[in-house]
């Protein structure tokens, strides 16, 4: 079976989105200021001390910081983009933006050579019980859809792709989706269905971490750590230095 976009081409595709990625996220921790996180100033004291082994402005504006910083604010950035970075690394030819509500992507399979439609997911553990019942329903309307239209879907042609993790991390939401007849593709097994190539997974993730270091990430948050630690210092009310 041919392969349509190289893997070199995917690798490049895959550094210049994190760069940009990370960089668009460098951007916005430029504009931030104490005033824009919720602080408890009753907690902030134990995650500074935590973070430093002190309490005083620095290692609070660290509490502050690096929580926005490091936490579920850039994984939940990415995880609204998961459709844009298939599409613009793998290229056209590997995958396309479904117009069937409730699908992500559509490609052809590289190891069974059918037509796939699949619900894109960031990792094992990011979905919750709730989502089983969305995702169900959105697979049973494209069978819906496919007798109607006189389309040929099989069972196996709704997929449920995650980017990262395995089946062994997978949470019993996913577990339970593939109970109930549907296939679920996670990390190595998902890039190799989707493109054809053994290992990309792996170099993937090393891409995403070449993008992470030549980002100005680092100086945006030190930017911004600075930029709180006045914000500290000013703010006598609340933290009392």
């Amino acid at each position: 079976m041919t392969i349509a976009t190289s893997r070199d081409q995917i690798l490049k595709n895959t550094y210049d989105f994190f760069l940009d990625f990370f960089n668009d996220r460098s951007k916005k921790y430029k504009k931030k200021k104490l005033t824009d996180f919720k602080v408890n100033p009753f907690t902030i004291q134990a995650t500074a001390k935590g973070i430093s082994g002190t309490i005083d402005s620095d290692s609070i504006s660290k509490a502050i910081v690096y929580p926005f910083a490091f936490g579920t604010s850039i994984a939940t950035s990415f995880g609204t983009n998961l459709q844009k970075f298939i599409v613009t690394t793998m290229g056209n030819q590997i995958a396309q933006p479904s117009a069937i509500t409730g699908m992500d992507i559509e490609y052809i399979d590289q190891v069974d050579g059918k037509r796939k439609y699949c619900q894109l997911k960031a990792g094992p553990t990011t979905i919750n019980k709730d989502d089983i019942k969305t995702i169900e329903d959105h697979f049973k309307n494209l069978r819906n859809l496919a007798r109607t239209n006189h389309l040929s879907i099989t069972p196996n042609d709704p997929v449920v792709g995650v980017l990262y993790g395995s089946h062994r991390d997978m949470s019993t939401m996913y577990t339970t989706i593939e109970k109930d007849g549907y296939t679920v593709l996670s990390g190595e097994e998902f890039w190799q269905h989707l493109t054809g190539y053994k290992g990309l997974y792996l170099d993937l993730i090393k891409e995403a971490q070449k993008a992470a270091e030549n980002s100005a990430m680092k100086q945006s948050i030190d930017q911004l750590l600075n930029t709180v630690k006045d914000n500290v210092k000013n703010d006598r009310n609340l933290f009392g230095f």
